[in-house]
């Protein structure tokens, strides 16, 4: 549902409201009744629906305010954002606004995105303009955020905006963080209790990339069905550390992960299905997660272990030695492979 259609919908005459007698016991009675719904709503549901004692009043036909809600969520952000400003009681909604998407799609104007400019001032224009929507924003109710982040050149506090915008938007029950920084060299630390202590019960969908990221203890991301992580400085071990009891894993992509040196994927991941490894740098890789059907490696001079994995069916190498692995390994380790492509252009190779 577009904009056009809402504004429709709220220019359309409200019914003629029913008078109501508003006599001492009926007054007690509604004061009771309101005092228990409002003590099971959630904290999103208080806020949108309180306005200084005063029920929140939608323009438009009768409907019940949770319609409404849905209704004003149901739009794009851009056009949800637009909706708040015409309407006090959409700007209360748009407090709990569930999907957040930064970009230069959603937050630059078409002559900044033709230019394709990112000096200082459009970058802090940029910026400015992110931290306005997230100061209006409660954090209550956030189900996905998107962020691209762009790094000011030269400035003395390079990440203070992200680090206070992800404090505001990583709350309990979101489910899908994809978090991009640019340039690809930045140096921001992630902070590692966002996930362990505000959304490790809830964060289903991680993409993190261009960052450093370096847990130091287990983080118990049991909901986590799929991670990407693009160029982030993590090793070996502290990728243990942020799959430990990732038993929902169902699929890993790491790309451009140089600090990852050796690699094993766990026999406890049991529900992971596709795993992707692109050019890590690695020199040890191996799988015993049982039940990976899909493999992609792009990588050189890696050492290969299936391991346990006996259920994968489409296999893609890149690397060195990828035709003689397939030969001397693949018919024992992977038996059921059904679609296998492989890429060696190094590769001297002779059969008779």
């Amino acid at each position: 549902m577009g904009l056009m259609a809402l504004n429709r919908l709220i220019s359309r005459q409200r019914e003629q409201k029913q008078k109501r007698n508003r006599g001492r016991i009926e007054a007690n009675n509604g004061w009771l009744a309101s005092s228990l719904a409002k003590r099971n709503r959630s904290p999103c549901q208080q806020d949108v629906n309180s306005h200084g004692g005063k029920k929140v009043r939608y323009p438009g036909p009768d409907l019940p305010e949770d319609i409404w809600r849905h209704i004003h969520f149901l739009l794009p952000m851009q056009d949800a954002a637009r909706a708040a400003c015409i309407s006090q009681s959409f700007r209360s909604s748009w407090k709990c606004y569930p999907n957040l998407t930064f970009t230069n799609e959603t937050m630059c104007s078409k002559e900044d995105l033709c230019k394709r400019t990112t000096g200082s001032n459009v970058i802090r224009d940029y910026n400015n303009k992110i931290d306005h929507v997230l100061r209006n924003h409660s954090g209550a109710g956030v189900k996905k955020l998107r962020l691209e982040y762009y790094v000011i050149p030269h400035d003395a506090e390079p990440y203070h905006h992200l680090t206070s915008w992800l404090q505001i938007a990583v709350t309990p029950g979101i489910e899908q963080l994809h978090l991009t920084l640019s340039p690809r060299d930045a140096t921001f630390n992630f902070p590692c209790m966002l996930l362990s202590e505000i959304c490790h019960g809830s964060i289903q969908y991680l993409h993190l990339a261009n960052l450093d990221l370096h847990p130091t203890f287990q983080l118990g991301l049991r909901t986590l069905k799929t991670l990407h992580l693009y160029n982030v400085h993590i090793t070996g071990d502290e990728l243990g550390c942020l799959l430990s009891h990732s038993f929902a894993l169902a699929h890993l992509r790491l790309q451009y992960c140089h600090d990852i040196i050796r690699l094993e994927i766990p026999c406890l991941l049991q529900r992971l299905r596709f795993l992707e490894v692109l050019e890590c740098s690695l020199e040890v890789l191996e799988i015993n997660a049982p039940n990976i059907s899909r493999f992609r490696l792009m990588d050189f001079n890696v050492q290969l272990s299936f391991g346990k994995s006996r259920k994968m069916k489409n296999l893609m190498l890149n690397n060195s030695c990828g035709i003689s692995y397939a030969i001397d390994n693949l018919p024992s380790c992977a038996p059921k492979v059904e679609t296998l492509t492989i890429h060696s252009s190094y590769e001297v190779f002779s059969h008779s």
